[in-house]
């Protein structure tokens, strides 16, 4: 891990504008080292990231899930396959098979990330309230393995941008969402090649 951390601190050197006025968050996910189950997750730890931390002195290593205030948005980030186990344990299957609207609803009117018994999703209870989507934010980014969705309910916006970058073979580009925090909208898959990548920076 180390390693390609290194790799990514050599890329995003490259780009120096990139470096002064952009801030990068990362956020551990189930995979990354540190408590496998139990939420919420510590921030990567030091030993990794010392490399980064040093060359990318905006570079932000946070827990998991984190909040994140830009202007006057509220933005949850939270990296767990959530999708996928609230569908494995409801109750009821939604007929309408509208997963994300379903999944959107829940999570708001129980103003809670993680809405499942503990031997399902263990909670570490002294850090609950970091879970809790009190007050309810502009945003909450459910990074899943499931289908990418973006779905709205009492004025917040759910979105999930899907497992990973999607990388399409035969033109090498890449699919992505973002949220323009002007608009408060997300707009649809962005279709981005490589070399307009190079040529924006």
């Amino acid at each position: 891990m180390k390693e390609c951390f290194h790799n990514l601190t050599e890329l995003i050197c490259e780009f120096p504008s990139l470096v002064e006025s952009s801030r990068f968050i990362f956020v551990p996910g189930p995979q990354d080292p540190g408590p496998m189950t139990i939420l919420p997750r510590p921030a990567i730890p030091n030993s990794v990231t010392e490399d980064i931390r040093k060359k990318i002195p905006s570079a932000q290593f946070t827990s998991n899930p984190c909040r994140i205030q830009y202007c006057t948005q509220e933005i949850v980030v939270f990296r767990e396959d959530i999708v996928t186990k609230m569908c494995r344990n409801c109750v009821k299957f939604p007929e309408d098979g509208e997963v994300p609207s379903h999944f959107c609803k829940t999570i708001v009117s129980q103003s809670h990330l993680c809405p499942l018994p503990l031997h399902v999703c263990p909670v570490y209870w002294a850090y609950d309230a970091g879970l809790q989507l009190y007050p309810l934010p502009d945003l909450v980014v459910c990074a899943d393995k499931f289908d990418p969705f973006h779905t709205t309910s009492v004025d917040c916006t759910v979105m999930n941008p899907g497992g990973q970058l999607e990388v399409i073979s035969t033109s090498s580009d890449i699919q992505f969402q973002d949220y323009r925090q002007i608009l408060q909208k997300i707009p649809k898959w962005k279709f981005l090649s490589v070399l307009q990548m190079e040529r924006s920076f």
